[in-house]
């Protein structure tokens, strides 16, 4: 949450307690929240918090208790994708904006209207949208705030309504304990025949429901044309140095186009940034019908990587030509150190040329998870590099 403030967002999500879709992995206790709205509000960045899980009657009760919690707390919205929750929120006169989510699979302005009317403010519209069906809702229910996805992982079921993960391993999507059985490899057995088919060309089987990520780096000018008001990256469940990256770049776009307008221009080093988080293949969805694209990746299940996350920076001693860093993966002395710096439009590269273990003063050939190392970096001739910057090094050492 904080490398995405500090990277650029206007907006952060979080999981509220065990009532989001990410519960077991992302979830925030209020004490954690409370910390995370204080940090965000400094920096002018609002804090929304998802409880978007299907509630069953015992639910209620308890998700009301928490988010009056963190309404005292100053949340700036709830996302939530059931009616009842919302019933509840305008009865116990709760002064929260409500925002709805994808969940809820918005498709058409017949249900934005009819949203707006149960005291909705922002709708998540899913996923299935093209762009001119996501500007027509905004033309004909303009007071209707409307946001939608740009980046990240996406989901073969409708808008997230998935029974694959409750079927097969009794823990429901739709409770925020999805496991993902549509990255799993599978075959095809015919009832009478004793040999396996394969449906693809891999000896291994086909990953037919295996989606590609979002990616819509491409297509800022069409976004911004379709009138939607808030652009969603998905980032839960990951690193740092992913959020930093993803953010970074988007923010970079967004910007540009906000001074340049009509004279905006994309850039490809754009998209290279963002293949350097790990990724599976990107697509651009259902966004663009016209435009011949899969969303599905049936090769394999795996994430492209061509860099690891290895730290981020502690301090940049700028007398003494140090940098500290907290490491989070192994690095090797004579690497090439890449570094997402939030103060600096530009990627750093410095060279490893010796690491020294903080506690021992020793010099060490490689940085490994959780050590803390100085590196000499004599050569640097830019600005301070910034505490809780973000380093990164070609997969391989």
């Amino acid at each position: 949450m904080k490398t995405a403030v500090r990277f650029g967002a206007d907006a952060v999500y979080c999981g509220g307690g065990s009532y989001s879709l990410r519960a077991a992995d992302t979830s925030f206790n209020l004490a954690d929240l409370e910390e995370g709205i204080n940090f965000a509000h400094k920096y002018g960045c609002r804090v929304y918090l998802a409880l978007n899980i299907f509630a069953f009657d015992e639910d209620i009760e308890a998700m009301m208790g928490y988010l009056t919690r963190a309404v005292a707390m100053g949340i700036d919205a709830v996302i939530v994708s059931d009616p009842g929750v919302i019933y509840r929120i305008r009865e116990m006169g709760l002064k929260v904006m409500i925002h709805l989510s994808t969940q809820a699979n918005t498709t058409n302005s017949l249900s934005a209207r009819f949203w707006r009317e149960q005291g909705v403010d922002r709708i998540v519209l899913a996923r299935e949208l093209s762009l001119s069906r996501t500007r027509a809702i905004k033309e004909k229910v303009p007071e209707m705030e409307l946001e939608v996805f740009i980046h990240g992982a996406m989901c073969i079921a409708y808008s997230g309504r998935c029974l694959l993960s409750a079927f097969l391993s009794n823990r429901s999507a739709n409770r925020g304990g999805c496991n993902q059985p549509c990255r799993w490899e599978y075959r095809l057995k015919e009832a009478m025949r004793d040999d396996e088919l394969t449906i693809g060309e891999d000896e291994r089987g086909t990953y037919i429901l295996n989606s590609r990520d979002l990616c819509m780096i491409g297509h800022i000018p069409e976004l911004a044309a379709s009138g939607v008001d808030s652009l969603k990256i998905e980032g839960r469940m990951k690193t740092a140095y992913y959020v930093a990256a993803v953010t970074r770049i988007y923010r970079v776009a967004l910007d540009e186009f906000k001074q340049k307008g009509a004279e905006y221009e994309y850039k490809p080093e754009w998209l290279a940034e963002l293949k350097k988080v790990s990724h599976r293949p990107y697509t651009t969805g259902f966004y663009l019908p016209c435009e011949e694209v899969e969303t599905e990746y049936t090769a394999d299940s795996s994430y492209v990587r061509g860099y690891d996350f290895v730290g981020t920076v502690d301090e940049h001693d700028t007398e003494k030509s140090i940098l500290r860093v907290k490491a989070r993966n192994r690095f090797f002395t004579g690497d090439v150190l890449e570094i997402l710096d939030p103060g600096n439009p530009e990627v750093i590269k410095l060279k490893a040329d010796k690491i020294y273990d903080e506690k021992t003063g020793c010099e060490i050939e490689a940085a490994h998870n959780s050590y803390s190392v100085r590196i000499p970096i004599h050569t640097w001739r830019g600005p301070e590099i910034s505490k809780h910057s973000v380093i990164r090094a070609k997969t391989g050492g």
